[in-house]
C-alpha cells in the first residue's frame, strides 16, 4: 500500500520526528504489513532519520506539495474545489492513503488563512477519490465566518482523529460525525527506545526560541531573564542534580532552539560549573528520550518534550503557547496545575507560580508519576486501536 505522509517534513523538530517514525512504525507492526511510506519533504536527510530510526527502509521522499500540479495559485485551488479545473497530480492519483500528521495546525493560534486552505486541499483530493485521514490533531476552535466554513471542509475529510478532549468535543458540537478521539502518537514508546535505567541525575531543561514572541510580556529579554530565574531555583531546590539544557527542534532557523540553548549556557555555565550539560547536537527522539528517561524533573517550553516525560513517567513543568498543551496536558492527562502559559500571565506571576510548583512536585511527585502511568497505558491502547480502525477503513 503507498501512504502519503504529510506535516513530518522537518525531523529536526523532535515531535514531528516522533510523530512521524511512530505511525510508521506502528503501523507495519499493527497491520502486518510492509507499506511503503512516502513522506513530504524539501530534504533526503529526513528520510534517512526517519529509516535509521524506525528501522525500516521502505520510506521515500516527495517533494513538498506534489500532491498537486506544479504552479498553482489560490484561485486554482477556489475552481478545483468548485470542480471546474484539474490540479492533483498524477503521483498523487497513486495513493491509497494520505495520513495527516497531528500538530496544532488547524488551530487558529497561528492564524485562519492556513488551516482552511489546507483543509480546501484535502477536499480537493477527496473529489479525485483519495482516501485522508487526519490523525492525532489538535483543532479549533475557529471564529466567525470560519466555524460554518470549517465545517463544511471538515466533514467531508474521510476521518479526523483528534489527539485530545477539547478539540473532539468542538468538532462534535460543530456537529462532525466522522470523529474519533485518539491520542499524540508520540505517547509510544520509540522503536530504538531502551529500557530506562533506575538513575535520576538530571533536571532537564527544553528552552524555547519561539515562545517570547506570542507572551503577554513580549520582550525577548525578559524571557531570557525568566529563563535564568527557573535555571537558579532549580539549581538551588536540587543541588545533587545536573541541568541538561536541550534544543528539541533545530529548524528552521528563526525558531532554533539552539540559539537560547547557547545564550543560557554562556550566562550560567561559569555560575554553576560541573553541574550544567549542553546538547546542541543533532539528535534522534530516541536519544533525547535517554535525557528524560535519566530525569527527575523536565521543564519545557516545547510541548512534546512534556510528552516523552508523560512516556517515560517524568514529572514535567510545561511552559505553554498554544491551547494543544491545555488540551492534551491538562484535559487528557489531568495536569493542568503544571502548566504556565505566557499567553496569560506576567513572568512576575509566572515566577510566583514556578516556585509554587516547585514544592508541589515534591509533595505529588509519586501522585503525578501514577497518573501519567495509567493515562499512559490508556493512550497506547486507544492509538493501537486507531491504527488497526484506519486499515480496515481502507
Amino acid at each position: 500500500m503507498n501512504i502519503c505522509i504529510l506535516n513530518c517534513s522537518n525531523t529536526f523538530n523532535y515531535g514531528s520526528m516522533m510523530m512521524g517514525e511512530n505511525f510508521i512504525y506502528y503501523f507495519n507492526k499493527v497491520t502486518g504489513t510492509t507499506h511503503h511510506y512516502y513522506v513530504e519533504t524539501s530534504d533526503e536527510v529526513n528520510i534517512q532519520r526517519l529509516r535509521h530510526s524506525t528501522g525500516i527502509e521502505e520510506v521515500y521522499s516527495i517533494p513538498e506539495n506534489s500532491l498537486f500540479k506544479s504552479g498553482l495559485n489560490k484561485y486554482d485551488y477556489i475552481l478545483s474545489y468548485c470542480k471546474m479545473k484539474k490540479t492533483v497530480s498524477e503521483l498523487a492519483k497513486k495513493m491509497h492513503l494520505i495520513v495527516v500528521l497531528g500538530g496544532d495546525d488547524f488551530t487558529e493560534d497561528y492564524g485562519w488563512k492556513g488551516p482552511l486552505i489546507r483543509v480546501m486541499q484535502f477536499n480537493i483530493l477527496r473529489n479525485e477519490g483519495l482516501k485522508i485521514v487526519m490523525l492525532g490533531q489538535t483543532i479549533g476552535p475557529y471564529l466567525s465566518f470560519r466555524k460554518p466554513a470549517m465545517k463544511m471542509l471538515l466533514k467531508r475529510v474521510d476521518k479526523i482523529y483528534p489527539r485530545e478532549p477539547l478539540s473532539y468535543n468542538f468538532l462534535k458540537n460543530l456537529g462532525l460525525k466522522n470523529i474519533s478521539m485518539t491520542d499524540d502518537l508520540a505517547l509510544l514508546p520509540l522503536a530504538k527506545q531502551e529500557a530506562p535505567e533506575n538513575i535520576k541525575e538530571y533536571i532537564t531543561y527544553c528552552p524555547s526560541e519561539l515562545i517570547y514572541r506570542y507572551s503577554k510580556e513580549g520582550s525577548r529579554e525578559e524571557w531570557i531573564e525568566f529563563n535564568l530565574f527557573m535555571i537558579d531555583t532549580v539549581m538551588k531546590k536540587f543541588r545533587d542534580k545536573k541541568l541538561v539544557l536541550l534544543a528539541h527542534v533545530l529548524k528552521p532557523e528563526h525558531v532554533d532552539d539552539r540559539i537560547i540553548v547557547g545564550e543560557l549556557y554562556d550566562r550560567i555555565s561559569s555560575k554553576y560549573p560541573d553541574r550544567i550539560i549542553v546538547e546542541k547536537r543533532e539528535l534522534y527522539p530516541y536519544q533525547v528520550r535517554e535525557y528524560i528517561q535519566q530525569s527527575f524533573l523536565v521543564i519545557s517550553g516545547r510541548m512534546h518534550p512534556v510528552i516523552s516525560a508523560i512516556q517515560c513517567e517524568v514529572p514535567a513543568i510545561s511552559i505553554s503557547y498554544s491551547s494543544k498543551y491545555w488540551g492534551i496536558i491538562g484535559e487528557r492527562f489531568g495536569l493542568g496545575d503544571f502548566i504556565l502559559d505566557v499567553r496569560q500571565l506576567n513572568y512576575r506571576q509566572m515566577k510566583e507560580r514556578f516556585i509554587h510548583l516547585m514544592e508541589r512536585i515534591e509533595l505529588e511527585y509519586s501522585a503525578v508519576q501514577e497518573k501519567m502511568r495509567v493515562n499512559g497505558k490508556s493512550a497506547e491502547e486507544n492509538i493501537f486501536d486507531t491504527l488497526k480502525e484506519i486499515y480496515c477503513f481502507l
